[in-house]
């Protein structure tokens, strides 16, 4: 059985904590304030086991109009609601107002109590129970369960449990795999625990131990204690009231309105693409831009809401809507925000969160259009699908996905299982293709993915005509910004596969790229490798050779091409040798080595007959290609050669 939370619903001195207490034994009001007044302020809790042993925690909240913003910081985590109606005054403003945040919410479940039976005749509680009816009439409460009751006499009140009971039965209850949600209506510290904070938990399950994140703040918590109904638990669940002793976080680091959260997983947004509707009983009609009041779990957040589709909503119509909000909110997919207009303040719409981290628009075009049909009635496979496609060559990852959609991990998985793996072609009929990391792209993204990758090669080769292709490194920080590195890499490696591109070394070319020279590139690189082998091993330097060659043939260009090519070994910025050159200086090293242990500069200058200038830069070459080793002042074979012969 599910846990489920029951929230009381009704007009102030009507007896909604009196019943409670009833009920349960619990005082709710627990402000001094409270006590004095005899009205409730803030919100109040208890908790009661059920005949068929089911436990319940119940939210009290206040009734008054001036404390609606903290009567719906508990409103929005409940199930069932027990609306009270006291038999002596019958429906008043409030009991109205709260009915229709109840209805915002899409509480479905309810059971109403006659409080104050006891000061009625029969005719009149007969009259106050027809009101009620009549008033639940159009709403989804309709046919719900009404019970006469008195908390000073304590009749009816096993009618009424029985009827909480039967009602609390058809509670589906909330969904314990996912992510932890928890929005904090209660924080203070506990001498010898610290900070405190309590909550409906959303979703997910939460466990001593666990690391959490604050959001908005994005602050890091651990969790040292949980408890659930006053008794510590080793678990707390999706559905329960849970009280969560925290570390990490100072009691001034956190208020109500705040959430704990799995780390990573939800992302705080002050835009929500919303479905909007307008009250019946509001006022006036909304126009688009209006100033606000949005309540989402126990915060809230002013903001403004755009309308889409028109630029006035009149009352009991509803048109899509952007919600631009003056504080980050951290909402997923199927959240219900119960709007009240700025002021005076008074419950007039109601929004349920299509996309809770959508781009900012200011109009509906056709495609978006699309885009938020298909995230508000389409199959999660059909959301993915748009999600994917609003992403492009990014992708969108399974995670992400989960909190965007408003379901669980594993409907996700499941609606991804159709996903093709990532291929050069794909067939057309395919609707996302899916990379080794998890990530979905739609094929059209996905190929354009492709198609980058292969422009970037091409665009590099026309403008880079005698290099043999780009530093593959060069190659993914060039399109790092349009391509996440887990895309990039995959991309690559297919086009690699598939013969569409070919590596040189650590570089990236097309198949058929090849060094392009112009009659005078031709003729100074002739010159350049006749030059680079008239000295022997005292080769001119790199500085000599670019000022004899002709600006127009392009020196620099000339000399990266020898080294990039192979033709020629680059030692240092100014040394270059030509390949056969090169190769006669490593055999006259082996040659030695043949004879002798060790080799000493003098001897090094002696067989090749060049200065120390060159000795040096080319001893230190050859340390760091592997021909030698350095020990002293004399080298010794290195890894390349094999020990020398006795």
């Amino acid at each position: 059985m599910r846990p489920v939370v029951v929230g009381t619903a009704g007009h102030i001195d009507h007896g909604k904590t009196a019943l409670v207490r009833r009920l349960t034994g619990i005082d709710t009001d627990r402000l001094k304030e409270e006590k004095e007044r005899g009205i409730s302020i803030d919100l109040g809790f208890a908790h009661q086991t059920l005949p068929s042993g089911r436990r319940i925690a119940i939210v009290d909240v206040p009734g008054h109009e001036r404390f609606v913003k903290n009567m719906l910081a508990g409103a929005t985590g409940i199930d069932l609601v027990l609306l009270v109606v006291a038999a002596d005054e019958g429906v008043m403003p409030q009991t109205r107002e709260h009915l229709a945040i109840v209805n915002l919410l899409n509480i479905d479940r309810g059971v109403v109590a006659l409080t104050k039976s006891d000061l009625v005749d029969p005719g009149t509680l007969a009259a106050v129970r027809s009101d009620v009816e009549e008033l639940l009439g159009p709403t989804p409460l309709r046919g719900s369960p009404v019970v006469p009751v008195s908390a000073a006499t304590g009749e009816g009140i096993d009618a009424l449990v029985a009827a909480l009971d039967q009602a609390v039965a058809g509670v589906r209850g909330r969904e314990a795999a996912g992510p932890a949600r928890l929005p904090i209506d209660r924080v203070f510290p506990v001498e010898g625990i610290g900070t405190v904070v309590t909550g409906t938990l959303w979703n997910g399950t939460v466990r001593p131990g666990d690391s959490l994140e604050l959001l908005p703040a994005a602050l890091p918590v651990r969790v040292r204690q949980a408890q659930v109904h006053d008794q510590t638990v080793g678990e707390a669940q999706a559905g329960q009231r849970v009280a969560l002793a925290i570390r990490g976080i100072s009691r001034d680091d956190v208020r109500r309105g705040d959430w704990l959260t799995t780390p990573g997983r939800y992302r705080p947004s002050r835009i929500l693409d919303v479905r909007l509707g307008l009250l019946v009983s509001a006022p006036k009609a909304l126009g688009s831009r209006s100033r606000l009041r949005c309540h989402l779990g126990s915060s809230e957040i002013l903001g403004r809401a755009v309308l889409l589709e028109r630029e006035t909503l009149a009352p009991g119509e509803e048109c899509w809507a952007q919600l631009r909000l003056e504080g980050p909110a951290v909402a997923a997919a199927g959240d219900r925000i119960v709007i009240r207009s700025y002021s005076p303040a008074s419950t007039i719409a109601g929004a349920t969160v299509v996309d809770p981290a959508p781009s900012k628009r200011a109009r509906l075009g056709s495609r978006d259009r699309a885009r938020l049909e298909t995230l508000w009635s389409g199959s999660v496979a059909e959301k993915l699908a748009a999600l994917a496609d609003e992403a492009g060559p990014a992708g969108i990852a399974g995670e992400g996905a989960s909190v965007r959609l408003g379901t669980i991990a594993e409907s996700i998985t499941e609606a991804a299982s159709s996903a093709v793996p990532a291929a050069i072609s794909v067939d057309a009929g395919t609707k996302l293709v899916r990379l080794r990391d998890g990530r979905l792209l739609t094929p059209p993204a996905w190929s354009d993915s492709l198609d980058r990758v292969v422009r970037a090669v091409a665009r590099y080769g026309e403008e880079n005509r005698l290099r043999n292709g780009i530093p593959k490194g060069e190659l993914k920080s060039l399109l790092g910004r349009d391509l996440p590195a887990p895309v990039f890499d995959e991309a690559l490696e297919l086009l690699l596969g598939g013969k569409r591109l070919v590596l040189n070394g650590d570089r990236v070319a097309l198949p058929d790229a090849a060094p392009r020279f112009t009659p005078e590139q031709e003729r100074a690189l002739a010159d350049l490798e006749r030059k680079l082998s008239s000295r022997g091993f005292q080769v001119p330097e790199v500085s000599e050779l670019e000022r004899d060659i002709p600006a127009a043939a392009r020196p620099g260009e000339l000399i990266r091409y020898l080294a990039d090519s192979g033709r020629a070994v680059k030692i240092t910025s100014q040394l270059l040798y030509p390949r056969a050159l090169w190769e006669d200086l490593e055999g006259r090293v082996r040659s030695h080595f043949r004879k002798s242990a060790t080799l000493t500069m003098a001897a090094f200058k002696e067989t090749i007959q060049v200065s120390r200038k060159y000795a040096v830069p080319i001893l230190e070459h050859l340390d760091r290609t592997g021909l030698t080793r350095r020990r002293g002042d004399e080298r010794v074979p290195g890894p390349r050669l094999s020990p020398p012969q006795s």
